[in-house]
C-alpha cells in the first residue's frame, strides 16, 4: 500500500491527488504567508508497505522567492539537488537560521510546484527539473 505524508511547516498529514489543488494555493500562490510559519520548510515522503522509498525535502527562500527541492531514493540510496542556474552554486544565500544553501540551487514557484506535484503523482525525481548530486557542488557553494 502505497502512502504519502507531507510535513509541512506547522504539520505532518497523509495527501492525496485530491489535495493538490489547495497545496498549490497555499505553498505557491500564497508563498510568502505560507512559508513564514512554523519551521520554514517542508518534505513530502512517500512510503511502500510501511517502508519509506524516497523523500522530496521543499527548501524555500523568501529573499529570492523560490523553491529548491532536494529529492532522496531510500532504495537506491541516492541523492539529487534542483539546479536553474549553474552560475550561482557559489554564491550561497542564508534560508534559515545560520543555514546557507547555493542561490542556483533555487527554481521558480511555478516550475518547483510542476516538479512536486510530479513527485507526487510518480514518487521519482521530475524530468522537468536539472538535477545535480551534492558532489556537483562548487566548494564555494552549500546545499
Amino acid at each position: 500500500m502505497r502512502r504519502i505524508v507531507f510535513n509541512s511547516p506547522d504539520d505532518s498529514f497523509e495527501i492525496t491527488a485530491r489535495d493538490m489543488k489547495k497545496m498549490k494555493s497555499k505553498m505557491i500562490d500564497n508563498f510568502m504567508d505560507y512559508w513564514q510559519d512554523g519551521s520554514g520548510e517542508g518534505d513530502i515522503q512517500i512510503f511502500e508497505n510501511s517502508r519509506i522509498c524516497s523523500t522530496l525535502m521543499i527548501e524555500p527562500s523568501l529573499e529570492l522567492q523560490r523553491i529548491y527541492l532536494h529529492y532522496i531514493d531510500h532504495v537506491n540510496n541516492k541523492d539529487l539537488l534542483s539546479v536553474y542556474d549553474k552560475s550561482d552554486l557559489e554564491e550561497t544565500i542564508e534560508i534559515g537560521e545560520e543555514i546557507y544553501a547555493s542561490a542556483g540551487l533555487f527554481l521558480p514557484l511555478e516550475l518547483a510546484w510542476r516538479g512536486i506535484e510530479e513527485y507526487v503523482k510518480t514518487g521519482k525525481a521530475s524530468e522537468q527539473i536539472d538535477w545535480i548530486t551534492p558532489e556537483d557542488v562548487p566548494e564555494n557553494g552549500n546545499w
